[in-house]
């Protein structure tokens, strides 16, 4: 059974990159942090609102959000797109879908951007995310947003657009993030051109060197201490060296 996946396309010319959001994000962050003021002139860009996040539906089922299902949704976007391939960034869910697509639809990615994230399963956060999705059953969506404000500072239009999902969407996201078992054993075989970014402030900065390492057209990018904007990472440090990286392998459509 299909569901609607919210999505907005701008810019009009250049490759296609597809921007897929972190947990608790709507692709309306990423005009509140400039990436798309800094990319659409450069490339045509695919927003999307990942299910149970912004104007997607947030159904009540665990297996429409495990990676699998967020992949074919993906690829659904593309073929009502008529995109045969793309140039995919991802910050959190979103980097678990690209490390997914890029393994099993390697030949739909052209190109790999990961920033703050590894392809391997969740060990250093499981225990908070843990915490967290018992806090949306038990508590809601407010006592969450008090917990993760305690640590790090968000803008109101980031705060209103997660109160306006659901407890349960939200803690089915995180229980799918929780169980992703990674691609450890593929590294190897993901041939596609990757940039993995990070700073060396981030717990998992080795892990992200490593997968660095081990695919083969990777490289990693260690940025000075990078500051977040309600989940994303600095767009005025990070989108130059985006475009520089998908100038290099760009191709014809």
């Amino acid at each position: 059974m299909k569901q609607r996946i919210h999505y907005r396309l701008e810019g009009n010319k250049g490759p296609f990159l597809v921007l897929y959001s972190p947990f608790l994000q709507t692709l309306r962050g990423w005009y509140r942090s400039n990436y798309v003021k800094h990319l659409q002139d450069h490339c045509r860009l695919v927003l999307i609102d990942p299910l149970g996040q912004g104007r997607s539906d947030a159904p009540r089922d665990f297996e429409r959000y495990v990676m699998e299902s967020r992949a074919r949704n993906l690829l659904d976007i593309m073929e009502e797109l008529k995109v045969e391939k793309i140039n995919f960034l991802g910050l959190g869910i979103g980097a678990q879908v690209g490390f997914f697509m890029a393994a099993h639809y390697q030949r739909r990615i052209r190109s790999l951007i990961i920033a703050g994230a590894h392809p391997y399963p969740v060990t250093t956060e499981l225990q908070k995310m843990q915490e967290w999705i018992k806090q949306l059953r038990t508590e809601g969506i407010v006592a969450l947003l008090n917990s993760l404000k305690s640590q790090r500072s968000f803008s109101q239009e980031w705060e209103l657009d997660v109160l306006r999902g659901t407890p349960e969407a939200y803690a089915m996201s995180l229980e799918a993030i929780c169980q992703w078992d990674g691609i450890e054993s593929l590294l190897e075989s993901v041939t596609i051109p990757t940039l993995l970014i990070t700073d060396t402030a981030e717990d998992i900065f080795l892990a992200i060197r490593e997968a660095g390492r081990i695919m083969p057209r990777a490289r990693y990018l260690i940025l000075p201490q990078l500051k977040y904007e309600d989940g994303l990472l600095d767009a005025d440090i990070v989108a130059p060296h985006l475009i520089e990286f998908i100038r290099k392998y760009r191709r014809p459509e």
